[in-house]
């Protein structure tokens, strides 16, 4: 049998140390390093957490703080507890344990907040249920930068686990007893921890990310309703009555791109137009409106408001009840067609569009065998299957050209790409490498867009068609931290490019001087589904009169709304937020908060608009009020 002495710590407990070996009151060096290693992984994750969200952490309350602590000590003693069992001598199956906790609950976290500036949450992966193949296909992509992430973690717990294993093996019983408090501190970790007085990322990030886990396990096994209403689902529209022709009916292609913002974009002719040089030479009489803004920066709820009209805090019975541009346009005796390189998949879109009265239909899975969720299939590709469909659409008709190659991580042509030095949007690199890329995937992108100008325009027909250009949302580039959207409304994210271009001979009466007026004035995407009624020649239509004062907005061939109060927000009753953020504009004032802030924050847009001089909440008035009515209260 193997003696006491051969057991390390065992053989302390009979009292007696091997013969030359160091001690420190009585107990073997090596067993007090070993020990004091056991701490490491707790008090390293705290120091790096501080260093990384210092300024977050710090604007938390003082419960909030003393509730982040608590987390912070149970991880401490579930990695303790974890390495303790791993030192085992011969518990192959626990090292392991140590190993993959570091991978995923540690690494995964640290790749989270490299992408998004924030840690995964109970809330993100609720909404996420609805996307796993495309985060899967993203860490796919992004798997050298994942593996970055990962690695440091797994080779500090391999190292650490390694190193206490050879200093001071432990005996069964106590090896079955760390292993005892390990699972009991996952299981609370698991499914007892919640982060809601400082939002849902008032935890340390390794049990932040095991509370995920298990708040989405729990949603599984009781199936939580909540799994159902993350993301839209099957539409049941109320019909519209056939409208008479009143008047002239003018065809309409609506263009949808995808994350462009206006800063990166020429709304307006421009001289210098360096990323969207292709349309604005093609076009110099189109009119551009420079103040038009998303009420969001998530593409489902985006879309919802430029197809239905109505705004995004509507219920979802209204959202999944309301009629959308093409089922206007077939009542009206319209044509209609929906080209897509997005694909529909993503985020249950296929089955929201499911039932639209269209002569032609493309998506992304028509385009590609595999089109990734982010990019879709080749916007090239797209057009030319819109190029080929639309000279044998009959007049008038609305189709709508829905492109998605400008979504992170953004397509280029690498024999176009004039926006150096860049490089690719994954991981922790520098923003002004990634905002080049952008750039050079709106270039690209442009260069297709006016392909599909030219071709409209050289088709039977195509000099009476009105072209609306219009992006569902803008793009964060690491402005507040992270890369992407729907992390704020903040105006890198909600404001976008606006333009239209229309021939002379189609303009309706007074729509130049109507345009001319708005080019400079704040106006919302509540006013575009209006004005392509309008310009279609069915707005006033008495058939329509009841979705009509459902409608917001107004048509901007009559003056818009300019500076209407709205509320701006990411999280609706169609799409639920990953991140709580919201807020309200009005003219040029704008009030706004997240879940990690602790206040309001008010800014005057115009005069400042990168947003970073906080007026006060109190400098937006009622806009407070307007923001937190409905139920919204504040997102922090």
């Amino acid at each position: 049998m193997t003696s006491p002495e051969s057991h390390g710590w065992a053989s302390a407990e009979a009292g007696r140390l091997p013969a030359g070996t160091l001690s420190f009151l009585g107990v073997p060096v090596l067993q007090v390093l070993a020990g004091a290693a056991l701490i490491v992984p707790g008090l390293g994750i705290a120091v790096v957490d501080a260093e990384t969200r210092r300024d977050q952490i710090g604007a938390w309350p003082a419960s909030t703080i003393a509730s982040y602590a608590a987390t912070l000590l149970l991880g401490a003693v579930l990695w303790a507890a974890l390495l303790g069992a791993a030192m085992a001598r011969r518990s192959w199956t626990l090292r392991l344990v140590p190993l993959a906790a570091a991978a995923f609950a540690v690494g995964a976290q640290r790749y989270f907040f490299a992408r998004y500036h924030a840690y995964l949450n109970p809330r993100a992966v609720l909404v996420g249920t609805s996307m796993l193949p495309s985060v899967g296909q993203q860490l796919w992509s992004d798997r050298v930068s994942f593996v970055r992430a990962a690695l440091p973690p797994i080779g500090l717990a391999l190292l650490l686990g390694v190193a206490c294993r050879r200093a001071s093996p432990l005996g069964p019983r106590k090896a079955r007893l760390a292993l005892d408090i390990g699972l009991a501190a996952l299981l609370v970790s698991t499914f007892c921890v919640t982060a809601r007085a400082g939002g849902e990322q008032a935890a340390s990030p390794d049990v932040l990310y095991l509370a995920s886990l298990g708040r989405l396990a729990l949603a599984r096994w009781r199936h939580d309703e909540a799994l159902d209403r993350v993301h839209p689902g099957a539409r049941t529209p109320v019909p519209v009555p056939t409208i008479l022709p009143r008047g002239p009916r003018r065809s309409l292609l609506l263009v949808v791109t995808e994350s462009v913002r206006a800063a990166d974009a020429c709304s307006a002719p421009n001289e210098d137009c360096a990323t969207t040089p292709f349309t604005n030479e093609l076009l110099p009489n189109r009119f551009g409106f420079t103040r038009m803004r998303s009420l969001d920066s998530t593409t489902a709820v985006s879309v919802a408001v430029l197809w239905s009209g109505l705004a995004p805090t509507a219920s979802r019975d209204a959202l999944h009840s309301a009629p959308l541009l093409w089922e206007y346009a077939h009542a009206a005796g319209f044509d209609t067609a929906y080209w897509t390189s997005q694909n529909l998949l993503f985020a249950n879109s296929g089955t929201w569009l499911q039932g639209l009265p269209l002569t032609h239909k493309v998506s992304g899975t028509d385009l590609a065998d595999h089109p990734t969720f982010e990019l879709g299939a080749d916007d090239g590709k797209l057009v030319d299957v819109a190029l080929r469909d639309l000279p044998t659409m009959r007049a008038p008709f609305v189709g709508v050209v829905h492109l998605s190659n400008t979504h992170f991580p953004y397509a280029i042509d690498d024999r176009d790409a004039p926006f150096q030095p860049q490089a690719p949007a994954f991981g922790a690199v520098e923003s002004a490498k990634v905002h080049n890329r952008y750039r050079d995937a709106i270039h690209r992108q442009d260069a297709i867009v006016a392909r599909l100008v030219r071709g409209v325009r050289a088709m039977p027909g195509g000099e009476d068609v009105a072209i609306v250009f219009v992006s569902d949302h803008g793009e964060q580039i690491r402005e507040r931290g992270a890369i992407g959207h729907t992390w704020g409304v903040y105006e890198e994210e909600v404001r976008v490019p606006f333009w239209i271009d229309a021939p002379a001979a189609a303009l309706p009466a007074g729509a130049r001087e109507a345009f001319r007026a708005l080019s400079a004035a704040p106006l919302t995407q509540l006013d575009v589904l209006p004005t392509l009624l309008d310009w279609m020649g069915v707005w006033d239509a008495p058939e329509i009169a009841a979705f009509r004062r459902d409608m917001p907005g107004g048509s901007l061939l009559r003056g818009g709304t300019p500076g209407r109060a709205v509320v701006l927000t990411n999280c609706t009753a169609l799409f639920a937020c990953a991140s709580k953020n919201w807020g309200a504009l009005r003219g040029s004032m704008k009030i706004t908060a997240t879940q990690n802030d602790t206040h309001w924050s008010c800014f005057d847009v115009d005069r400042d608009p990168g947003e970073r001089r906080d007026l006060g909440a109190g400098a937006c008035g009622d806009l407070r009020a307007l923001a937190e009515g409905d139920g919204r209260g504040t997102p922090f």
